[in-house]
């Protein structure tokens, strides 16, 4: 996982997107998706394209 690369938290991550831990845990725990905004949130603040960290897989 990119966050552990980097020695990020979740904590971090939900200060930098604004957006709370347990929202933050549900997204990188897959129970939920993140809106558009806090995608792009997240993969600014990693560094990293959101195409990188969230894909479609096709069949």
């Amino acid at each position: 996982m990119i966050m552990v690369e980097q020695g990020r938290t979740q904590k971090w991550l939900g200060e930098k997107v604004g957006a709370s831990n347990r929202t933050i845990s549900e997204i990188i725990n897959e129970k939920r998706e993140p809106t558009l905004k806090i995608a792009l949130r997240i993969a600014k603040a990693i560094e990293e394209p959101v195409e990188k960290i969230w894909w479609e897989e096709e069949n």
